[in-house]
């Protein structure tokens, strides 16, 4: 699909071709026909440009209008999950996995990094603003009401807090920041 740029870039070329076909016909010394022939060319690139101007006016209403609906579904989607469990070790582990940061959870508490907690709260925090965003993007995408899709990933959510690979990987960090905690 083309976006209003790609087209606003194509009409500025078609115009300036235009405009430079108009002045090799005025300014070079021609026979009739070719200088027919230029103007002729010319007079199909002014028509297309008009074309393109159309055509970018109706994709930059559809490109703000798509803007529009996915920040509203966003806002819709953040007060939706404002009241997700997000408390318990298990809450927050569970709420990073369905965001798609359960690598990133194994990776920091592999890499023994020195601030857990720190690293806990930053990824919940992008889950926090991830997980919006991302519904909002599926339901303009899908066509479907982003409260069905807060439904569904909510659903999703409490799969995977009773996972074993979630529980698991919980008791893993609680462990871990409890260790942590005496050097604090």
């Amino acid at each position: 699909m083309t976006t209003a740029m790609e087209l606003k870039k194509l009409a500025v070329q078609v115009k300036r071709t235009d405009s430079t076909l108009r002045q090799i016909a005025s300014q070079l010394t021609l026979g009739d026909q070719e200088r027919r022939v230029l103007l002729a060319a010319a007079s199909i690139l002014h028509t297309h440009g008009r074309q393109l101007d159309v055509e970018v006016a109706r994709e930059r209403r559809a490109e703000e209008a798509k803007e529009r609906a996915i920040a509203k579904s966003t806002q819709e989607a953040a007060a939706s999950i404002a009241d997700w469990p997000v408390v318990t070790m298990l809450d927050k582990i569970a709420f990073c996995i369905a965001a798609g940061f359960e690598s990133n959870l194994r990776l920091d508490i592999q890499d023994q990094r020195a601030d857990l907690a720190w690293s806990l709260d930053y990824w919940v925090k992008q889950a926090r603003h991830d997980i919006p965003a991302e519904l909002a993007w599926q339901s303009w995408r899908q066509q479907k009401p982003v409260s069905e899709l807060v439904a569904q990933a909510r659903e999703r959510l409490e799969r995977i807090r009773t996972r074993p690979g979630t529980v698991a990987l919980a008791q893993r960090w609680q462990v871990r920041l409890q260790a942590d905690k005496p050097n604090l």
